[in-house]
């Protein structure tokens, strides 16, 4: 019975997991009582039933709906989409809670419609058409944002239109165009208009009166039949429409923003993502720290660098930041992204500063900061294989050799001194050999003398890379460039570039690049091994000219 009550949970458990998710989204917002407006509904798979859209009509007119599903394969995810679009005219102004909407089992969840009373400022044309401008504020901040809408009305069909140019010559303005070409209805007085609305951003850079001359309007207008010689109404009659002038008020810099950059705003904030761990941090591996700066109503550009204060035993290699604007209806979002690779070269812990970035909130008036606390990082200290890997064969000689020996002594002294004098002739017939080389070979190149060294440091680079293992092919280089070139010491792998040329920088940077990105990304080691074999040979054949000519002192 117990089975059977703990089977019906789990079946409850997985059906609701398996409930389509409906998301649900509007066109624009708000919207005006005599404008219609469009709602989608939309889902990654087949909800449970059919659509309820019943509960709509207390505060909507339905005018129209429509239903389509998209399939698309990327990077060979097969993902399908479904979606439902409504288009809707208010019936009263107010707040309005679109209650959930039933699929079946499956339901959304609630959403908010602002409604506002209708324009008043519109009236209609002899012409049949209305050209107008708006803007969501009439005073803004230098370097802020203030979003124009730009709305052409036709009461006649028409085949084809045109918004003209915003021009603002009194002032330098930047000026950044907000999605598409939105189209929905409206009534003025007892018309129906078809609205075609497009919106900008506008950024002043100076303060003072920003005017906005009168923009023109073109529409093609539809003729009544079609013709065979003109099948696309290309010769319709061609109306054009102006709007009214309109004017702006730029405040300058509040003396009361004490930052160093002034972010006019409505919302900052600053974050971090951590690719790894925080508690299994281990000195000498990278890990990486990505910085997300956003602010609303401003650009990328207009944001401040993300600058990273030094820290001892801590080394910062930064990415190039990352810049990306995201428009929609409600203006731009500029988002900066920066990733930085640390990397401990000391187990101990290590204290991050707080980054602090202030701004000014223009909806409260007040100076905000966006800020991410200071943060305390423990990190191990590195094993010593991974902290030396070309001495890891003398560290095995060293332990097989000592340990019987530890064992041996306390057991009977007899074979500690035995084993002292094998060691001891060991040692005179390794002398003995050296000895006896060195008059059959008085002449040695300075290749053929770290050799030995040389095979195993290409042998482990050359495996690391042939396994596109990233981490060891950086921790071989060292030891490969040392043995190469015995006359030199590099110290850090910026040296090497610096020594061998670019060819090896870029195939480190493609190598850093896969390790140090927050995105993981797949290592092929085949171009750093073929840079390396050609700097080998390259040193190899500049050696030869000079063994020959010893060689020929003594023949």
């Amino acid at each position: 019975m117990k089975r059977q009550h703990l089977f019906l949970f789990l079946l409850v458990m997985v059906s609701g997991l398996a409930e389509a998710a409906i998301n649900v989204s509007i066109d624009r917002q708000p919207v005006h009582v005599n404008e219609s407006f469009q709602l989608f509904f939309e889902a990654s798979e087949s909800p449970d039933d059919d659509p309820d859209f019943s509960p709509l009509q207390a505060h909507f007119a339905i005018l129209n709906t429509s239903q389509n599903s998209q399939i698309s394969i990327i990077n060979g995810d097969y993902k399908r989409s479904i979606k439902w679009t409504l288009q809707l005219m208010p019936k009263q102004v107010g707040e309005i809670i679109i209650p959930a909407i039933s699929f079946g089992d499956d339901k959304t969840e609630p959403f908010q419609v602002s409604v506002k009373p209708a324009a008043q400022s519109s009236s209609g044309s002899k012409s049949g058409l209305i050209f107008e401008l708006s803007v969501d504020r009439d005073t803004v901040s230098v370097q802020g944002q203030v979003i124009i809408s730009m709305r052409l009305m036709s009461n006649v069909n028409i085949s084809a239109y045109q918004f003209g140019e915003l021009i603002t010559d009194d002032m330098d303005v930047v000026i950044e165009p907000l999605d598409e070409v939105k189209r929905y209805q409206t009534r003025i007085g007892d018309q129906a208009y078809l609205v075609l609305e497009q919106k900008h951003a506008l950024f002043p850079q100076q303060s003072g009166r920003l005017t906005i001359p009168p923009v023109l309007g073109e529409v093609r207008v539809s003729t009544q039949s079609r013709s065979l010689f003109d099948p696309f109404q290309s010769q319709g009659e061609i109306r054009r429409v102006s709007s009214a002038e309109l004017s702006i008020e730029v405040t300058g810099i509040d003396p009361e923003f004490s930052g160093q950059h002034w972010l006019p705003s409505t919302d900052v904030r600053l974050s971090e993502v951590w690719q790894q761990d925080l508690d299994n941090l281990v000195a000498g591996e990278p890990v990486t720290r990505t910085l997300i700066l956003t602010a609303a109503g401003l650009t990328a550009a207009q944001l401040p660098e993300l600058k990273q204060n030094a820290i001892d035993n801590l080394k910062q290699y930064p990415d190039q930041a990352v810049q990306n604007d995201q428009r929609s209806d409600n203006g731009v979002v500029g988002v900066v992204q920066q990733k930085v690779a640390l990397i401990p070269t000391a187990g101990g812990t290590y204290t991050l500063p707080e980054i602090a970035i202030p701004w000014w909130n223009v909806r409260t008036g007040q100076q905000e900061v966006a800020s991410i606390p200071a943060r305390s990082i423990q990190v191990a200290a590195a094993g010593a294989s991974e902290s030396a890997p070309e001495s890891q064969p003398m560290t095995a000689i060293s332990e097989q050799t000592a340990d019987p020996v530890e064992v041996v002594q306390a057991s009977n002294p007899f074979w500690l001194w035995f084993s002292l004098f094998l060691a001891c002739g060991w040692l005179a017939s390794a002398l003995f050999w050296w000895i006896s080389r060195r008059q059959a070979t008085p002449v040695k190149s300075r290749h053929e003398s770290k050799q030995p060294g040389l095979r195993n440091a290409t042998k482990m680079l050359e495996k690391a890379c042939h396994q596109n293992n990233a981490l060891i092919a950086r921790e071989a280089l060292l030891p490969w460039a040392n043995a190469l070139d015995a006359d030199r010491r590099f110290v850090n792998l910026h040296e090497l570039t610096q020594y061998f040329g670019e060819p090896l920088k870029t195939a480190l940077k493609e190598l850093n690049q896969s390790l140090y990105s927050a995105i993981s990304e797949e290592w092929d080691g085949e171009n750093l091994w073929q840079t390396c074999a050609e700097i080998a040979e390259s040193s190899k054949a500049a050696e030869k000219p000079e063994v020959e000519g010893l060689q020929a002192l003594n023949p």
